[in-house]
């Protein structure tokens, strides 16, 4: 007769009407767990008999000392949907988010490779028969245009999943994201103390998805809090016509623009003569490498964040944890401010006197 399957942390946690967080860190006699809770979680794990994988517990060792776990030969996905199979390598973050992820898969003895699921995820089904074949037990999906729907035909239950971004906002998975909020918090601030306060927002439509306004959540707070003037935020909706943000220019005088890559804003303005940053300063969402130096604004941790993604699917991969987890978790990585030409102190401030006003007519 075979024996039962040996219980999980996750069954003790469902069965204690306790977090798996809580029942982990019991069973590791880590801190903020009280007394009266670790010696509920240590009796019920007696008396079910569990015990700790040993092997789990050495790589986890060997994770938290820092040390390169010996090759596994397992291969994990790097899913993306893009136009072409290849386009996604012409994205800076995305590459960088790959190599952050490659990095951090080899040290803990994985193997990371990407698999094209089609023109907009289109192929899925095909690269899941795939996937099940060659045993790959674990994914990362990549970020994917916001215009594609916010579905995959995935096998999503036999599988572990972490999603770097927000796509497939409505998937109750674990994803690695930027912290859109805080980063733009920091540009709003960064140009209060070089003198502007007038700061102005524009980004293109498909950068703010309705469903997480999180660029506008954190504009509009920033301003708040300092009591500024409110400026409402521009989403423009073509990279080839200027007019909507010649319009809403002319119509609000920012002295202080908030763009991101490929940072069209900074290129209509000069494009129109104003002199950045003299008469209005300019900072980015999203500072790229090439850029440094050039630009002022925010350099996005895209590196971190792939290494981020990594550790969260391979402690589902040492735990043998597939399907939807019960509580996702969100890791959120911080990107950090860079000085640079387009952003200069403004001790006597421009006054409104010498604002610039650029006709779109």
């Amino acid at each position: 007769m075979d024996s039962p399957p040996p219980i999980s942390t996750r069954d003790l946690a469902r069965q204690l009407g306790l977090s798996h967080n809580t029942v982990a860190r019991a069973l590791r006699n880590l801190p903020h767990v009280s007394p009266a809770t670790r010696e509920r979680v240590l009796k019920a794990a007696e008396a079910a008999g569990y015990r700790a994988s040993p092997l789990v517990t050495a790589l986890m060792t060997q994770v938290r000392q820092h040390q390169r776990v010996k090759p596994t030969g397992e291969v994990v996905a790097y899913l993306t949907s893009t136009a072409t199979e290849t386009e996604w390598r012409r994205l800076p973050s995305h590459v960088q988010q790959f190599e952050g992820a490659r990095h951090r898969a080899a040290e803990l003895g994985f193997t990371l490779q990407p698999f094209w699921l089609g023109p907009h995820g289109g192929q899925a089904r095909r690269v899941a028969r795939i996937l099940s074949a060659r045993g790959v037990r674990g994914s990362l999906l990549a970020p994917r245009p916001k215009t594609d729907e916010d579905t995959l035909d995935l096998n999503w239950q036999a599988h572990a999943t972490v999603v770097i971004g927000y796509a497939m906002n409505g998937l109750r998975v674990h994803r690695a994201v930027h912290d859109s909020v805080t980063q733009i918090v920091t540009c709003h601030a960064r140009l209060r103390d070089a003198g502007c306060r007038r700061i102005g927002l524009a980004l293109h439509r498909h950068q703010v998805p309705p469903e997480r306004p999180r660029w506008i959540a954190g504009y509009l707070g920033a301003q708040w809090r300092h009591g500024d003037e409110t400026i409402p935020p521009l989403l423009y909706d073509s990279y080839s016509d200027n007019s909507a943000f010649l319009r809403w220019f002319d119509a609000h005088r920012p002295d202080a623009v908030i763009g991101i890559w490929p940072d069209h804003p900074l290129a209509w303005l000069r494009e129109h003569g104003v002199r950045v940053p003299r008469q209005v300063a300019y900072a980015t969402l999203d500072l790229l490498g090439d850029q440094v130096g050039r630009l002022a604004g925010i350099r996005q941790n895209n590196y971190g964040l792939g290494m981020a993604a990594m550790d969260l699917l391979a402690g589902q991969l040492f735990r043998n944890e597939t399907g939807i987890p019960p509580h996702p978790a969100t890791i959120i990585v911080e990107g950090s401010w860079m000085d640079g030409p387009t952003v200069v102190s403004r001790a006597g401030a421009v006054s409104k006197k010498r604002r610039p006003r650029v006709s779109s007519g």
